[in-house]
């Protein structure tokens, strides 16, 4: 079995910025295929007060048992789903511990930081200065938002969506724009 070839099949590999991602979505779907037989999660810390989780994730099948860990807090998630950080680092720590299942070396899009600015800004520059670097459209956290809002029954559903609605030339504020559009015209027919 050629696991890139199916990811690419099933559109798991995804291309941001000139490099290529693969999603947790992608990453079941093929571990499946080559034998899966159980994901079990643990969480292994969580503080209320920082919305800090630690999760870790172990992967059984055919090829054997792969254990992996993800975290997640607000500061490195996307804003919409600072308040999902304990599914956030589960769906990292599964992803990490599917990607070693199937030999994966892409690292997958949900383990990427999320939209938030930098907590760390320097207090001589002004509040009031342009970001220089554009920040990048987070398409899983996207999905969960329009889930949420009712738009979507799932957020593979949200995904695929996606897949139409955007186009490679659009930059992550045009994508931003238009998800909210398109979020907007299915929660107010």
């Amino acid at each position: 079995m050629d696991t890139e070839k199916l990811l690419r099949r099933a559109g798991g590999i995804i291309k941001l910025q000139g490099r290529e991602y693969v999603t947790y979505r992608g990453l079941l779907f093929v571990a499946h295929e080559a034998g899966l037989e159980s994901v079990d999660v643990k969480l292994l810390e969580w503080d209320a007060e920082s919305k800090m989780a630690i999760v870790a994730a172990t992967v059984k099948g055919e090829r054997g048992s792969f254990s992996d860990i993800g975290d997640a807090s607000p500061s490195n998630v996307n804003r919409m789903i600072a308040n999902a950080t304990i599914r956030m680092a589960s769906t990292r720590a599964q992803a990490r511990a599917l990607r070693s299942y199937l030999g994966v070396g892409f690292t997958s899009l949900e383990e990427l930081p999320g939209d938030q600015k930098s907590k760390h800004q320097s207090k001589s520059q002004p509040k009031s200065q342009p970001q220089i670097k554009e920040e990048q459209f987070n398409y899983v956290a996207a999905a969960n938002w329009a889930l949420s809002q009712g738009a979507f029954n799932s957020v593979d559903e949200a995904l695929d969506a996606q897949r139409d609605v955007f186009d490679s030339s659009m930059t992550n504020e045009e994508m931003r724009g238009v998800w909210r559009s398109e979020v907007e015209a299915r929660t107010n027919p």
